[in-house]
């Protein structure tokens, strides 16, 4: 089966991290599937994080992707012959409804994996002359945009029970297209490695008996990172024996905002750069922090817990699937963006010794081994792409999908890269 990976990322983070490792499990149950960048910077970015030899090629659009039409799609996925398309989503306002409809005409098998919960649309209305309130179109239009995307895609992966409930609830999705599948992680690769987390500290200037808290991901509104600074903030005071530290690790639009915000802090803040070797990061941590206003289940958490680091987490999106197992003692999950209950959690984890934080992480590794393992959670998506594909009422789809779109072979070779 050929399957064509679209993708339309702006900067690296968990949901192209997914999307490398869908491609691989695809390819290693003998399917032909290539990652397909419809942008640019959408194919810098592969190229450059994919050290193995995945087949990705460039076809960036004529147009920006918001200005193409249902027919200009449809010319423009003329030039494939994918069995099946699957549109990689870091956020519900990837793409639209037009590329879905296109997307399923050209192709009868097409599927969406949703990375992120949806956010709501507020109802608002403007009153006219300060007084008389308006019929609320925007927010209708809005709705109604959203409620347009449950028509292409026959089967959505969600990758946690909280984007599911949103995309039923807000967007009317139906049930019968909804899938949950979580997302999972090498365990082998991030686990605990004390000398790593020693060379991550010795590289940085941290001593290893500091009480390390930090987070890795991209610098971006929705990660809440002035949560955990202004949180840390207020811990300097209320610990003064402790030789407190705190890393931010990334890159994103705010890192000039969050840099500006350490230094007013003093010099135990250190803002980093990306590293390829995470897994050094989050055993060079003792406190794992995920302040997120809105999520679907972040693979940062999975990682930093299987390397055997407590962590303390909102409640945003998935991160409850992670965190609220029976019993407890995993870390410390709190609601979302209330920074004095986040402060809180973050004290609770400095007061603990170091063999009480020790023992923390080991059980959050053992909950990332038992249920969110990458081998079968991929696996899991690759059944669900081969059901679709094989279901008998996709092929009749599938076939008359290709006559109504009045398929033709174009003349010339598309090209592999932006140029």
């Amino acid at each position: 089966m050929r399957v064509g990976l679209l993708t339309l990322v702006q900067e690296w983070g968990g949901c192209e991290v997914h999307a490398a490792q869908l491609t691989r499990t695809l390819r290693a149950r003998g399917h032909d599937a290539t990652i397909v960048c419809l942008s640019p910077v959408s194919y810098e970015l592969y190229r450059t994080h994919c050290e193995d030899a995945l087949p990705i090629v460039a076809r960036p659009t004529p147009r920006p992707p918001k200005e193409m039409g249902v027919g200009q799609w449809l010319r423009f996925f003329s030039a494939e012959r994918w069995d099946s398309g699957v549109l990689i989503k870091g956020a519900f306002g990837v793409g639209d409804w037009k590329l879905d409809l296109a997307a399923r005409l050209a192709f009868g098998d097409y599927l969406t994996v949703e990375q992120l919960e949806a956010e709501r649309i507020p109802r608002t209305s403007r009153r006219h002359f300060g007084v008389v309130p308006g019929l609320g179109l925007w927010w209708r239009r809005e709705l109604l945009r959203g409620r347009l995307r449950a028509l292409g895609p026959g089967t959505v992966i969600c990758v946690s029970n909280a984007v599911r409930r949103r995309l039923r609830e807000e967007f009317r999705f139906p049930d019968r297209k909804l899938v949950v599948i979580h997302n999972g992680i090498d365990t082998e690769r991030f686990r605990p490695d004390r000398e790593a987390g020693r060379r991550f500290r010795r590289a940085l200037g941290i001593p290893d008996e500091a009480i390390v808290l930090g987070a890795a991901g991209r610098f971006a509104p929705m990660k809440g990172y002035d949560i955990a600074l202004a949180g840390f903030q207020a811990l300097l005071g209320r610990f003064p024996n402790e030789d407190l530290r705190m890393v931010l690790v990334g890159q994103g639009d705010l890192e000039a905002d969050l840099r500006a915000q350490a230094e007013r802090i003093g010099g135990r803040v250190i803002v980093a750069p990306f590293s390829e070797r995470p897994w050094e990061v989050y055993n060079g941590l003792d406190v794992f922090l995920m302040p997120s206003r809105t999520e679907g289940l972040p693979l940062a958490l999975l990682e930093a817990m299987a390397c055997g680091t407590c962590p303390v987490a909102a409640a945003a999106g998935g991160i409850p699937e992670i965190l609220a197992e029976p019993g407890g003692g995993l870390g410390w999950l709190v609601p979302v963006d209330r920074e004095d209950r986040f402060t809180e959690a973050m004290g609770e984890a400095v007061s603990l010794s170091r063999s009480e934080r020790t023992e923390r992480g080991a059980r959050a590794r053992e909950r990332v081994r038992a249920h969110f393992d990458a081998q079968a959670q991929f696996n899991a998506c690759v059944d669900v792409i081969e059901r679709s594909r094989s279901a008998p009422q996709s092929k009749v789809w599938h076939l008359s999908c290709r006559i109504a779109a009045g398929w033709v072979r174009p003349t010339g070779p598309a090209a592999d890269s932006p140029n």
